[in-house]
């Protein structure tokens, strides 16, 4: 059995001390504060676990609102809509145990929660996937996933219909 995607819960606290990322804020939030906001509707916290049940990384999901004044033109096109504010999820936190590094796993959460963010967009009406290029990973990381830079904002985003090319497929 391989590494699988599970949604952070009880089951794994105690394999939660020994995560490393070698970001201290990135571990301090994992072990402390991930299922608290989970349990209280802030995020999802998506964990990849070997079948040890090591946790090999983790990513958060949220939800937020944009104004549509702060797409640029282009990007308003594939909105469909050049006002108001737009629904939309946030990837807030990804990280990999220092252990696993180097094998593809931040992909793979990262497209994990796309998939998860997509299947939910038509229940909560969200427009598109927002990141901020920090925590150690570059920009150019996300781009080359298809996520757009905003101009004169530090976020990138993938429309929903970025994500519909990209799993129809699949479906």
């Amino acid at each position: 059995m391989e590494a699988q995607v599970v949604i952070l819960s009880e089951r794994y606290r105690s394999a939660l001390e020994h995560f490393s990322c070698s970001d201290a804020i990135l571990n301090t939030y994992l072990q402390c504060y991930a299922l608290q906001d989970q349990l209280a509707l802030k995020s999802i916290c998506l964990l990849l676990v070997n079948p040890k049940h090591d946790i090999i990384g983790y990513i958060t999901l949220g939800t937020s609102s944009i104004n549509a004044t702060h797409f640029h033109y282009s990007s308003r096109k594939i909105t469909k809509s050049p006002k108001g504010h737009h629904p939309v999820f946030v990837i807030k936190r990804l990280a990999i145990d220092i252990r696993f590094r180097g094998n593809g796993y931040g992909r793979h959460l990262l497209l994990a929660a796309l998939k998860q963010a997509y299947n939910s967009s038509s229940s909560i009406g969200a427009s598109a996937v927002f990141v901020y290029p920090n925590d150690g990973i570059p920009a150019k990381y996300y781009q080359k996933l298809g996520f757009i830079d905003l101009p004169n904002e530090q976020k990138l985003f993938l429309s929903m219909q970025q994500l519909h090319a990209m799993f129809l497929p699949f479906h």
